[in-house]
């Protein structure tokens, strides 16, 4: 059962990148609704958070049609955000969405995976992935290579859906994700989208630890580990620190 909540089979792996290259048309618009208006929240407090400061290079790890790049570069006119993706088709919407247009010499796209990041040790002072790590296939894996090329006090922050650890409150949000959430897209999204890629957010959700345990999870290799839980729990932003030495 660990091994498996740590991980993502491939093929569900392959139907989730498809999913998302599928909704990126109405990503934005659907996922507020979907999110009761917490997503786009959640994210500028993360942003908030991490205090930016010019000169900063910070890693979007999972940088999708570019929703989080957006925000990370308008908090701060210094700092130069590389975007990395493992779709080629979302670093195309990435490139293509007017609003990055004006950042385009402080943004990098790269195409790559959590697990085998192409980059060197120690070159991000803040690391950020929003709403895509639990799309990890590996998610210890992913922690790792997030720990290698991270700078010492460097801090890596995870946005995204959590699972509560109370019974009750998890019981509600699985339940709201499961049925809930797929009939609001379905209301929300446009016909530039085909089908419900909504539906694919389920299974990943399905795969998570608990809100608990995703914490123990960093601190196998980060220190000063913070969690904030927004929605019953559902909703998280996780702050992880890496120690010097």
């Amino acid at each position: 059962m660990e091994r498996r909540k740590l991980s993502l089979r491939n093929g569900l792996w392959h139907a989730v990148v498809r999913a998302i290259e599928t909704a990126a048309p109405d990503y934005d618009r659907v996922n507020e609704r979907v999110s009761l208006g917490l997503a786009l929240r959640i994210r500028n407090r993360a942003a908030d958070k991490l205090a930016l400061r010019p000169g900063m290079t910070v890693l979007d790890a999972g940088i999708g049609p570019g929703t989080m790049s957006e925000i990370l570069l308008s908090k701060s006119d210094g700092i130069t955000v590389v975007g990395l993706d493992a779709s080629a088709a979302l670093l195309g919407a990435a490139r293509d969405r007017r609003s990055l247009r004006s950042f385009q010499d402080r943004i990098h796209l790269v195409r790559g995976v959590f697990e085998a990041l192409p980059f060197k040790d120690d070159c991000f002072v803040r690391i950020v992935s929003a709403y895509a790590f639990r799309d990890s296939r590996n998610r210890m894996k992913a922690i790792n290579e997030f720990h290698r090329v991270a700078k010492n006090r460097g801090v890596f922050c995870v946005v995204d859906l959590g699972k509560p650890d109370a019974r009750l409150k998890r019981a509600f949000v699985t339940t709201y994700v499961h049925y809930l959430a797929p009939m609001v897209a379905l209301l929300f999204k446009t016909s530039a989208v085909d089908g419900n890629p909504w539906r694919a957010i389920f299974p990943t959700y399905e795969a998570l630890d608990t809100n608990s345990k995703m914490t123990e999870h960093l601190r196998a290799r980060f220190s000063d580990v913070r969690i904030e839980e927004f929605g019953l729990g559902g909703m998280i932003v996780m702050y992880a620190g890496k120690a010097p030495g």
